[in-house]
């Protein structure tokens, strides 16, 4: 913390930028060391985005804001059913069951 400190006095311009960002950010850079339940990199977190990115870039993204609203729920539903070893197109289908009949969509799966 005490180098983020001394990063700011400096007369380079990005260091400053980088040493307060740091320091805004200081709980969240150091909570892996105050949590030992977090893991130490973001890795599951960008692998879990790179399906979505590869699509974004294949499909050349959405055209409408409605549109991006749309995918990053379906990508969000689709990712948390994979992380929960349930299949999202059984759960997804159940969801439009309920929505015709007039009910409420059933819960995402707990957990297995």
């Amino acid at each position: 913390m005490g180098v983020c400190y001394l990063g700011k006095k400096v007369k380079h311009q990005k260091l400053q930028a980088l040493a307060k960002e740091i320091l805004n950010d200081w709980d969240a850079v150091v909570a892996a060391v105050n949590n030992p339940d977090l893991p130490l990199t973001n890795n599951e977190a960008e692998r879990a985005l790179r399906h979505a990115v590869i699509a974004r870039r294949i499909g050349y993204g959405t055209r409408t804001s409605e549109g991006s609203l749309a995918y990053s729920c379906l990508l969000s539903v689709i990712e948390t059913c994979r992380l929960r070893k349930v299949n999202p197109w059984s759960y997804m289908a159940s969801v439009i069951k309920s929505a015709r009949s007039g009910y409420p969509p059933p819960p995402l799966p707990a957990p297995s």
